[in-house]
């Protein structure tokens, strides 16, 4: 799942155990989910979705940003944020603290890194963001300092600090994390594109993430079904087909063992036994393999455990890149 802190297990690893991160972040974001069956989970609640955001734009249609046009001409247009305020940009921000990972990547991958100027203490992607000013972790943003960088814009995926920061004097650009429909990361590459002034350079790379997932499809079109899989966020929690990860199993034309969740759950043991996945994608770390209960599971026998680290969790663009390792440890035979 993707949101604005690179979620990104790993990052909490830093700060405390595993478990109770896990958990604190869980209930953070509100994403705890019922499933479907009374066999499937231990908490629940909503998964947050992607409020979209509207992009009004003058003098240009909204389509026009592949278009080969003059900085000028690109302003002024307006964004409406996911509290349903509209930001006129009147020209390119300068000075951006971007608190969300994907923007943060999509903004260095598009050519225009240094605008950052300030971001959370979880981003350690692309390596020039080392030279960028930490001003909080993902859920704990230092106000003062935020002020102190004298920032022309800031990006929040979480609404907790909006208003302190816009008593501040600061101008607050809130979307909320993708969440689900993960084919959108291209509709904010070429967001971001036009907010700093630069779509041509987002255009093409919104085009090739387009591109890498329609070869995938392509690839794909003839196999009518997959393996069964599970994917552990950890401590069991996993993801339902309505998320982001949920959706690169279905297009990998796999089939979630948590097929009747929505959002994240935790699942039983017994759940995952019973089910018997022939697949596990560890997020981060295997911490299931060397447990006693899976001893009988296909995928445990048959060591078929992919750990896929944190691409599959933020929803930039690369995205694609966790894709398609995934795609090509499931199917070595069709992809090179």
């Amino acid at each position: 799942m993707d949101t604005g802190y690179r979620f990104r297990l790993p990052e909490l690893y830093k700060l405390a155990s595993f478990s109770a991160i896990l958990f604190i972040i869980l209930v953070s974001i509100g994403i705890f989910t019922g499933c479907a069956g009374d066999d499937t989970q231990l908490e629940s609640q909503d998964e947050p979705g992607l409020t979209s955001s509207t992009i009004t734009l003058s003098p240009l249609p909204q389509t026009d940003v592949s278009e080969s046009v003059s900085g000028d001409s690109l302003f002024p247009f307006s964004v409406t944020s996911s509290n349903h305020n509209e930001i006129i940009f009147e020209s390119p921000p300068e000075r951006i603290v971007a608190f969300d990972s994907a923007v943060v990547e999509i903004i260095f991958a598009i050519g225009e890194g240094h605008r950052i100027i300030g971001t959370h203490d979880f981003v350690e992607y692309p390596s020039e963001t080392v030279h960028v000013a930490r001003v909080g972790t993902a859920f704990d943003m230092n106000i003062e300092a935020t002020v102190a960088l004298e920032p022309d814009l800031v990006v929040l995926f979480s609404s907790s600090d909006v208003h302190s920061l816009e008593r501040a004097g600061m101008r607050v650009l809130y979307l909320e994390s993708l969440g689900f429909d993960f084919r959108k990361v291209s509709d904010n590459i070429r967001l971001w594109g036009r907010v700093v002034g630069n779509p041509q350079s987002a255009n093409s790379v919104a085009q090739e993430f387009d591109a890498r997932v329609e070869v995938i499809e392509k690839t794909l079109s003839n196999l009518t079904i997959g393996q069964r899989v599970f994917q552990d966020e950890g401590d069991l929690w996993t993801a339902g087909p309505d998320t982001l990860v949920g959706e690169v199993m279905t297009l990998l034309k796999l089939q979630n063992i948590a097929h009747d969740i929505s959002g994240y759950a935790q699942l039983s043991p017994e759940v995952i036994v019973q089910r018997d996945p022939e697949i596990i994608i560890a997020s981060y770390r295997d911490t299931i393999s060397n447990r006693p209960a899976f001893k009988e599971v296909t995928a445990i026998k048959e060591e078929r455990v992919f750990v896929s680290e944190d691409l599959l969790s933020i929803a930039g663009p690369r995205f694609i890149d966790g894709v398609e390792e995934l795609a090509e440890w499931v199917y070595p035979d069709l992809f090179k």
